[in-house]
């Protein structure tokens, strides 16, 4: 219960965060007992990207500014091991076990983490996290040692998740007061539990239109858009709580179907309407949502 009840304390103090230096500096708060003294995250760019394209692909950042000028200039994020191996995995990693995995240009890492150590960038847990429009954001977490047990990895994951959630649904909020009139108002009839069928009887639109109002209005506010942030409160169904009640307890979208005797597929619908009324941008993060507004006890 405690437990329980630290994590829902650092969630509401993430979410009172209306910055990403903001949550950078909260998630400094619970990391750097594990000796961490600087994060990073952001989407990995297509390969060959230029330097001022790289740039926006960052969330949150708190490393030295010439140490992220010197990484995009080296196009160390195409070399990096790290980078490479959360990605693929996707799964939590230690410096240590990536650098023994070995892969890539061999000179060319080195020479990445001899100048990592000229900024104390010696140590560190990478991982990657899931977003809800199908792509995935790259986390580093670095110190000159750093050290973590596999339960405080997996807790560190699940607060990485909801903060990078947030991060990324502030883009979103920021992006609401530019939405057309009929695009916030389709948004938040689903938001709310509507189908697209029932939204268009309700405007007396055609159904294709509102999936096309829908889907640009999405599209505007980028992943993260949470609307019961804005004075939606997020209405589940009862089935769509419970596949999310199993979903936090680390059960697949299989075990659940399982348990509840559906079809998988009818889980993962479930889940990804149940992650879509949250706002969040990946499971962990919806799970954290839930909990913070109260829809998981």
């Amino acid at each position: 219960m405690r437990e329980f009840d630290q994590t829902r304390e650092f969630i509401d103090q993430i979410q009172k965060a209306r910055s990403p230096a903001a949550i950078c500096d909260a998630l400094l708060s619970v990391t750097s007992r594990f000796g961490v003294r600087s994060l990073c995250a952001g989407t990995v760019p297509p390969t060959g990207s230029a330097g001022r394209d790289q740039v926006g692909h960052l969330i949150l950042n708190t490393w030295p500014t010439e140490w992220v000028d010197r990484y995009i200039a080296c196009d160390y994020i195409f070399h990096d091991p790290l980078v490479h191996h959360v990605h693929r995995t996707q799964r939590a990693m230690l410096w240590g076990e990536a650098r023994s995995m070995g892969g890539g240009d061999a000179r060319k890492v080195s020479q990445l983490f001899g100048e990592a150590r000229e900024f104390d960038m010696i140590d560190g847990i990478s991982l990657s996290i899931s977003t809800l429009d199908g792509g995935s954001v790259v986390m580093s977490y670095s110190g000159a040692a750093v050290e973590m047990a596999p339960e405080d990895m997996h807790a560190i994951s699940f607060i990485s998740a909801y903060a990078v959630g947030h991060a990324l649904s502030l883009r979103g909020a920021d992006m609401f007061a530019e939405l057309e009139p009929l695009e916030k108002e389709c948004l938040h009839w689903t938001a709310r539990g509507k189908s697209v069928l029932d939204v268009a009887d309700l405007l007396r639109l055609a159904e294709k239109e509102v999936q096309q109002l829908v889907s640009r209005a999405k599209s505007k506010l980028g992943p993260g858009h949470t609307l019961h942030r804005l004075g939606e409160p997020p209405r589940l169904t009862p089935r769509e709580k419970e596949c999310l009640q199993w979903a936090a307890l680390g059960k697949s979208e299989w075990e659940v179907s399982q348990i509840l005797g559906i079809s998988e597929h009818t889980a993962e619908k479930h889940l990804l309407n149940a992650k879509t009324k949250l706002g969040a941008t990946n499971r962990a993060h919806a799970v954290a949502e839930a909990i913070r507004c109260g829809v998981l006890d």
